[in-house]
């Protein structure tokens, strides 16, 4: 009976030793120490609430937001990591057309500082493009539709209201059975593609914010000439047809994921890349927006190590309240 006693008593106290005095104190430590960090690095929006941890990237959706990093990860804490891709997959080389041909200029001649952009447009209306650019580029086809849940929703619409899509895939595969659009929409990308340029020559499927029927946003895809996503669809394959093109280097942080895929800052050259961008959404107040990055940004360790970097969610959130949306536009 002693010997359980004696045992069931160093049960009992090693239980309120680690279980509650030990996590107490570390807790009670880092909350009189280290509050803001043990608490997550939080950030407060204007109304009081977390936005969001200054340690974690998050996405940004406006013209007049810097954006961070690509993230292989979609931004999403839980699933923190890189992608596997190398530098011939095609995969890597859409996303990052898609990045650059929005915002990629020239750096020579008359058109320096220019955007690409307007050339794009032009390049892409000489002659219909898209059913050829879809069949010899079916991986970045495949991408494009699975990049968000509206482009797959515009896919399975079209497959439903337009049987010849199954039946060119059934054309291409023979002896094979046709996908099922509500499950995998991005197998049937090349003969969407493929009808969608038949109904609509010269055109590529953009997706606009609208109002749905209960008054909610929404997305519609209407066909289109211009535009950023024209921009970086095709960017890749304009340049391919102009390779004595000379464009203007741009910072990797701008285009590559980092390791973790959640990276909350940016280079200070990345930010002043996307400067103009900002600026021009924000009332053309460049020289105060470069001036506020300028004051923001601080290289690791002191400035012993690496360049100026910024945060993406505390330097948004301040034009935010320096430079209100209403008052920007």
């Amino acid at each position: 009976m002693n010997h359980l006693r004696a045992n069931l008593l160093l049960v009992g106290l090693t239980l309120l030793i680690c279980c509650v005095l030990y996590p107490a104190a570390l807790w009670g430590v880092g909350q009189i120490v280290f509050p803001i960090s043990s608490n997550g690095s939080l950030i407060d929006g204007p109304n009081g609430q977390p936005v969001g941890s200054r340690l974690i990237a998050q996405a940004f959706n406006g013209d007049e937001y810097f954006q961070p990093r690509p993230s292989a990860a979609g931004y999403n804490a839980a699933a923190a990591g890189a992608s596997n891709w190398g530098a011939s997959n095609p995969k890597l080389r859409f996303r990052v057309a898609r990045q650059l041909g929005p915002i990629v200029k020239y750096a020579d001649g008359d058109r320096r500082g220019q955007l690409v952009g307007p050339d794009i447009e032009r390049w892409f209306a000489e002659k219909d493009r898209v059913a050829d650019w879809a069949s010899g580029n079916s991986t970045a086809a495949s991408e494009w539709v699975k990049s968000d849940d509206n482009t797959k929703k515009v896919v399975t619409d079209w497959t439903k209201t337009h049987p010849d899509v199954l039946d060119r895939w059934n054309k291409d595969n023979p002896g094979k059975d046709a996908p099922n659009p509500e499950e995998k929409p991005e197998d049937l990308a090349v003969q969407f593609f493929a009808s969608f340029a038949a109904r609509h020559p010269r055109m590529f499927p953009v997706l606009e914010d609208v109002k749905g029927p209960d008054g909610k946003p929404a997305k519609r895809m209407t066909p289109a000439a211009t535009g950023a996503d024209l921009h970086g669809v095709f960017f890749d394959a304009w340049l391919q047809e102009h390779p004595t093109a000379v464009l203007e280097k741009v910072p990797a942080d701008l285009v590559m994921a980092g390791g973790s895929g959640l990276d909350p800052h940016i280079t200070l050259r990345n930010a002043r890349y996307q400067l103009g961008r900002v600026a021009a959404a924000r009332g053309g107040r460049k020289t105060e927006i470069d001036l506020f990055l300028t004051h923001a940004a601080s290289a690791p360790l002191g400035g012993l190590a690496g360049e100026p970097l910024v945060n993406v969610l505390e330097i948004n959130l301040e034009l935010d309240k320096r430079l209100p949306k209403s008052a920007a536009r």
